[in-house]
This record gives C-alpha cells, sequence and structure tokens, in this order.
C-alpha cells in the first residue's frame, strides 16, 4: 500500500505538478511515524517500523488540498494518531484514523480536501491507473465482496435519488467526486484493522457505509459524506466484533 500510493502521488504530481501536495504528504507521513515511535516509547513496546502510521499520513496528504498549511497538516495527523491509541478496541482502532483527523480539521477549519490522490486533476483515461492500483489492493488484502458492494450500493443509490427523486446527484457521477469514492473505497474502506475479514460481514459493512454515504449527501449535505459513511461503518464493524467476542466468552 505503501508504494503503491507513493507510485500515485509521484505521477499525479509529475503530470499535473501539485508539488505543495506532495510536500505535505511528506510532512504527514513523517510527522505520524514520529509520533508513533513516540507512543512506542511511551508504551515500552518493541521499536518497530510504524508503516500503518506512515500510510496514514500519506492518506491524509493526498486528500487535504495542497494549499492547506503545514500547521493544519501535522494537527490532522496527530488527532489522527491518538484515535488510532485511544479509540481503539482489543488493542485494534475503532475508527480509521485518517477518517478522523481528515473529519475532525474539515470540522475545525473547513480544511480545503481536494482528494487529489485519486487522479482528479488528470484526464479521465488516467482513471485506468487508479483502477489497477486499487484492484490490486484489493487482492492483497482479499477485499472484493467489500469495494465491490460499496460501489454498487453507492452509485445504484444515487442513480435511483437522480431518477425517482429531486435530488440532483449527478456530480458523484462525474470528476473529481467519482475519483473521490473510487479513492476511499480502494485504500479507506479496505483499511484491515478497521474492517471485517469475512465476505459476509464486508458486504454488510460495505451496505452501512454506501447507505450513510448518501444519506449524508442527500439530507446534511457538505464534503464530509464520505468521511461520515465510512466512520459509520467503522463503527458498526467494532460494535459486531465486540458482540461475538461476548458471545464467545458466554459460550
Amino acid at each position: 500500500m505503501l508504494i503503491v500510493l507513493a507510485g500515485l502521488a509521484v505521477i499525479v504530481s509529475a503530470a499535473a505538478g501539485p508539488v505543495r501536495g506532495l510536500l505535505n504528504m511528506a510532512v504527514a507521513s513523517a510527522t505520524a511515524a514520529l509520533l508513533d515511535y513516540a507512543v512506542m516509547h511511551l508504551q515500552q513496546r518493541k521499536i518497530s517500523l510504524p508503516d500503518g502510521a506512515m500510510l496514514t499520513g500519506m492518506i491524509i496528504g493526498m486528500v487535504l488540498s495542497p494549499t492547506t498549511s503545514w500547521p493544519v497538516v501535522v494537527l490532522a495527523v496527530a488527532l489522527a494518531i491518538a484515535s488510532k491509541h485511544l479509540l481503539a478496541l482489543a488493542q485494534r482502532p475503532i475508527f480509521n484514523p485518517a477518517a478522523v483527523g481528515l473529519l475532525a480539521v474539515l470540522t475545525i477549519f473547513s480544511t480545503g480536501q481536494d482528494w487529489w490522490g485519486g487522479l482528479p486533476d488528470l484526464p479521465v483515461w488516467w482513471l485506468s491507473l487508479l483502477l489497477m492500483a486499487g484492484y490490486w489492493i484489493a487482492h492483497k488484502v482479499h477485499k472484493f465482496p467489500h469495494i465491490f458492494t460499496f460501489l454498487a450500493v453507492y452509485f445504484a443509490t444515487f442513480l435511483s435519488a437522480a431518477l425517482f427523486g429531486t435530488a440532483e446527484v449527478s456530480d458523484v457521477f462525474r470528476v473529481p467526486f467519482l475519483n473521490t469514492a473510487l479513492f476511499l473505497a480502494f485504500f479507506m474502506l479496505t483499511d484491515p484493522p478497521t474492517s471485517p475479514a469475512k465476505p459476509a460481514e464486508q458486504v454488510l459493512n460495505a451496505i452501512v457505509a454506501a447507505g450513510v454515504s448518501v444519506w449524508f449527501n442527500l439530507v446534511v449535505g457538505g464534503l464530509s459524506f464520505l468521511l461520515a459513511g465510512l466512520l459509520a461503518a467503522n463503527l458498526t464493524h467494532a460494535f459486531v466484533s465486540a458482540t461475538k467476542r461476548r458471545w464467545k466468552r458466554g459460550v
């Protein structure tokens, strides 16, 4: 995942020129690694490569607008790493850390998010590269049911709203919102610590993520609807996992 995201970032920077975005990603990734190292030291754990934290930083850097100031980038990362360690169940984060940090700075500062890691600034045929990268990740983490269900429910529900309702939702089928949904599905929804492994649970989780995303977009509005759907799915997974553990202990 680290290699794939780094490759996408370099390609976007070379083709479209958001060098500041690449710098923000580097700052976010380095900050996340340092904070995770600090937590390892405080908890007297064996020091290891904080690849999960680096991945969180990279995602935050690839979602935030390239014009975002570095203090805001650092704050988003700090909140993400804090949520990873404080909002945990059975030593696993409840929420996708990157989503927590991104939603927090969006709420507090109305920070711009252009999801440039999804290649929205490149010609539409570049989506093939994003799809290939996402397909490879889905294969590696065994999350095809998760991704396919999410995308199917997400676009089918919006299509139904457009055909039978009064909502104007055509933007979700076009760049950059299309790229945003694909990036989230491939690289955030599939996060192993915060998403289910079993296919049946993946399908349920994806339905929650897509349903809440669509509801939030149609009822609440704003740019955070995908993040809201993702966090709702994370919470559902945590609840299901906790229920299964209590049932097993009861047995």
